[in-house]
């Protein structure tokens, strides 16, 4: 079983895009195949927030927003949330290095300090993974 990091922008492309995003479908047979999703603590605010944000402007509807949360209670039990406190300065090197939101940036580190893959739609977050010599799903 291999673990990797996930962002919350692939997870969000399995649940809400469509088409879904090629990465995100990988990603998520990857871990219907045993593979270990590990995430900051960060990952579940965004996954909530967006998910609140899509109702709020439309684009899901409560009934839809009610089975999502059912789905998200479950499938957050299988994503190992990194228990380890990250300094806020590190945070903020990571981000002027690479030059990413601090948001990013936690992604990152995680991914750089275990020295796992990271699986990310997002193109400048991929781009410094790169940088950093990570794999990318």
């Amino acid at each position: 079983m291999s673990a990797f990091v996930l962002d919350a922008s692939i997870a969000l492309g399995w649940m809400l895009d469509r088409p879904i995003p090629a990465r995100s479908a990988l990603a998520r047979k990857l871990i219907i195949g045993g593979d270990s999703p590990v995430a900051p603590l960060l990952w579940r605010y965004e996954i909530a927030n967006a998910v609140a944000i899509s109702e709020r402007r439309g684009r899901l509807s409560a009934d839809q927003v009610r089975i999502l949360m059912a789905d998200l209670e479950e499938f957050s039990v299988i994503v190992e949330v990194d228990p380890v406190y990250v300094r806020i300065s590190s945070l903020i090197e990571t981000a002027q290095r690479a030059n990413l939101t601090a948001y990013d940036a936690t992604y990152l580190e995680l991914a750089v300090r275990r020295r796992l893959p990271l699986a990310t739609l997002d193109n400048k977050l991929r781009d410094a993974a790169r940088g950093a010599g990570l794999e990318l799903i």
